[in-house]
């Protein structure tokens, strides 16, 4: 079913003054797409902020009263829709839903004419939201606790399916999203999974999260040029991002791992800091016994992309290393 909402609000303004609907026009900006305040429109037609709001509060008393069966409709859609969202949509998201590109503004007034449909303003906690149904707040609360605690004790992402079948099992996809939307401290992150706000992988803010984003994703050491090209198209980035920036903040960051020239791997993966002498070291610490120079160039590897010539250089290092007969390496001893 599809809503003409122009024609809804010409239709019922046609009882009103010519004031009235001028100030309604104004207050929800539906000729102009650009919403004033009470002050800006007492400014504009010479009247009190609060004549103003009289006059918006009398409009409304009068189209509630005189105008139900032309609102009929497009409240009954409204109804529809909150029931397929559990009963309660994040502002935002459902003038999108609802008056896709050029309606907002009309859908706007008409929830503010149905006796039915609620406003929660924003709050630390909550975004702002409509609801037709104020216990599904109850319900939404306890849902969002459940999913906060389960994202602190497994520190994991999940895609929203997961999230349904791990705690919320009972939920339809779309309500469990809904009550998700509404949350400042659940977030959904570039790639569409489900997170914890302040986690870097889901909310990622600048340079340094969006490069440990990238990687996290592909799961393999990448060159800085290459990273910069995957940040550019994530969907949260809007213009290009230069290679030198990637490598500037990445380098200085503890969470990356320099392996190669240009090439970068997160510290999570196993890999260890320092060059490819100070690797030779930490292998030869842990070993047990002495190595052959495959098996350190094997071990080598594992940790830097680095020529095998690089490692065996390394180890002519004769105030680190000693060789002994059967020409396996060892840590000088002192």
């Amino acid at each position: 079913m599809t809503i003409d909402y122009p024609k809804i609000c010409e239709d019922i303004f046609q009882e009103l003054s010519s004031r009235k609907k001028e100030v309604l026009e104004k207050r929800f900006g539906l000729m102009t797409n650009e919403a004033l305040t009470l002050q800006a429109i007492g400014d504009d037609i010479g009247i009190t902020r609060e004549r103003v709001r009289q006059i918006e509060n009398d409009a409304f008393e009068q189209l509630r009263e005189t105008q139900k069966d032309k609102l009929e409709k497009a409240f009954q859609y409204f109804l529809d829709y909150f029931q397929e969202q559990g009963g309660l949509r994040e502002e935002s998201k459902l003038l999108e839903d609802l008056g896709k590109d050029k309606f907002q503004n009309y859908v706007l007034l008409l929830l503010n004419l149905g006796n039915d449909f609620s406003k929660f303003r924003e709050t630390e906690e909550f975004y702002s939201f409509w609801t037709n149904q104020s216990e599904s707040l109850k319900q939404a609360k306890s849902v969002i606790k459940n999913i906060v605690k389960e994202f602190k004790q497994s520190e994991a992402p999940m895609e929203i399916n997961e999230v349904g079948e791990k705690i919320a099992f009972d939920l339809k996809t779309p309500i469990l999203v809904s009550y998700i939307d509404i949350s400042k401290i659940i977030f959904q992150s570039p790639f569409g999974n489900y997170g914890l706000v302040d986690w870097p992988e889901i909310n990622p803010r600048g340079i340094k999260d969006q490069a440990y984003l990238v990687l996290k994703r592909e799961g393999k050491p990448m060159h800085f040029t290459e990273i910069a090209k995957l940040i550019g198209k994530l969907p949260s980035v809007s213009r290009d991002i230069l290679p030198e920036s990637v490598h500037n903040e990445v380098i200085r960051n503890n969470r990356f791992v320099l392996v190669g020239r240009g090439i970068y791997a997160l510290k999570k993966w196993g890999y260890e800091s320092g060059t490819v002498k100070e690797i030779i070291v930490n292998i030869l610490k842990k070993s047990k016994k002495s190595l052959s120079k495959e098996e350190v160039i094997e071990k080598v590897l594992e940790q830097r992309q680095v020529k095998e010539s690089t490692v065996a250089l390394n180890l002519q290092n004769k105030k680190l290393f000693e060789k002994d007969k059967k020409g396996k390496y060892s840590l000088l001893k002192k």
